[in-house]
Parts: structure tokens; sequence; C-alpha cells
């Protein structure tokens, strides 16, 4: 896939309100993602900046080695209990199974979202107070690797 079909994919994520684009296009794959100060792009090849230029950040985590935390039921996510101030997840947070990572508000009740594993926050996927419907995917977690 050439810089030129790269760009045209993020100036399209950037005018919709996705948060992230994946594309197949013959032998080339791109995942083109939101981020905070604008976007990620990402091929099967390696890692590229919107610019084309090589990432030199550490090596993404593939999707088979995440675990996706979805929406149990349509309403409003935040990522801070009721009243808090702090995030109860962020990337890069190490969490334990079990563990509250956010909150789901549904006709005023709120609702704790579990983490199902231990491991590390790698992306937050729904950004906070925002909705969200049953399924949707709110965080991915790569899974702490059991000793043996």
């Amino acid at each position: 896939m050439d810089r030129q079909r790269i760009q045209e994919l993020v100036e399209m994520l950037e005018a919709s309100s996705a948060a992230e684009i994946s594309v197949c296009e013959g032998d080339s794959f791109v995942r083109i993602r939101r981020t905070i100060n604008g976007v990620a792009v990402e091929s099967e090849d390696s890692s590229a900046s919107a610019t084309g230029e090589p990432s030199t950040a550490a090596p993404t985590p593939t999707e088979a080695e995440l675990v996706v935390v979805q929406a149990k039921l349509v309403g409003t996510f935040h990522l801070k209990h009721q009243g808090e101030a702090t995030p109860l997840a962020e990337p890069g947070t190490c969490i334990a199974e079990g563990q509250v990572v956010g909150a789901l508000e549904a006709l005023g009740k709120w609702t704790d979202v579990i983490s199902p594993v231990a491991g590390e926050v790698v992306e937050i996927v729904a950004p906070d107070d925002s909705p969200v419907h049953y399924g949707d995917v709110l965080m991915r977690i790569k899974a702490q690797e059991e000793s043996q």
C-alpha cells in the first residue's frame, strides 16, 4: 500500500466519528486508530506514522494476544467512578483479574466494568463519557503470561 493511499485513509478516519479503520488490499493490511494527539498507522509489515516514517515504538501485540473488554449493556462508558477524578484504567496500567476498569451508566444506574484477566491495558477504545452499545469494544488488555 503506498503512502498516498494511507494518507487518504487517515483523512477518511479524521472526517468520520470512527475510532479505527482497518483495510486489507491484496497482500497489504493497514490499521489506523485515533490517538489523543492524532492518528497512529500500523501495517502488517511494520509500523509507520501518518507521514509514512517508520516508528521506533515498541511493537504492538497482535489481536490474538489481546483480550477485548466489551460493553455488557447500552449506556455511557466512564473511565472513572461516579464523582472521582482518577481514571480506573489507562494504557500501560497493570491490572488484576476481576479489577474494576471502568463503569457503564444506564438509566441513572452505574455498573462496574470488570477485567476478565490480569495483564496490562494496551488500548482504551471507547472514549471517556461516550455512549456505547451492547458488545462495543471498550478496551484491549494484553493478558499476563502465566508462570508455570
